[in-house]
């Protein structure tokens, strides 16, 4: 890393509008690479985005360098299995990439995980998508399927499942 101090911490509700800012940044930038589009959350209702950072089965991190928001990740508890989460959101800004932060959303996560009694962890990737890939089998992840699926920009293109039991 650098000489900028970086730093995770848990959103609050009071970050509400924050939270919303970076998200659909990251969905505007990586147009396609996540579950939704800039254009679904966009006109989500605000009791959406509200539960999102407010939920006790939920957890959204901003990831600082020094006060600026440089990115966000998410983890979810699996409501119908309290032992299962799903970790989700992950982004950090172009320019603040290749320094090994990705280590410090996937620590935060991984610690929330544990200290809400997970067991297991389940990520999930656009199969083109190396970088998650290998921040993914750095964490010890381990591959277990793939489901097609037709993404936000309308590629069509394989979903790949992973998990980590803690």
């Amino acid at each position: 890393m650098d000489d900028v101090h970086y730093t995770v911490r848990q959103f609050k509700p009071e970050e509400l509008e924050t939270y919303k800012a970076i998200r659909l940044e990251a969905l505007k930038m990586e147009h396609g690479k996540y579950g939704n589009s800039y254009e679904y959350e966009l006109a989500m209702p605000e009791t959406e985005w509200i539960d999102r950072i407010s939920n006790p089965l939920h957890a959204r991190y901003g990831l600082y360098a020094a006060d600026t928001l440089i990115g966000l990740t998410g983890i979810i508890i699996n409501k119908d299995n309290p032992t299962e989460a799903y970790m989700t959101q992950s982004y950090i800004r172009k320019e603040h990439r290749g320094k090994g932060l990705s280590a410090m959303l996937y620590n935060a996560r991984i610690n929330w995980a544990k200290e809400h009694g997970v067991k297991r962890l389940v990520i999930s990737h656009r199969k083109s998508n190396v970088a998650s890939k290998a921040a993914n089998q750095k964490f010890g992840f381990k591959y277990t399927h793939s489901e097609d699926r037709t993404w936000p920009d309308g590629v069509t293109e394989e979903n790949l499942f992973y998990e980590l039991m803690l």
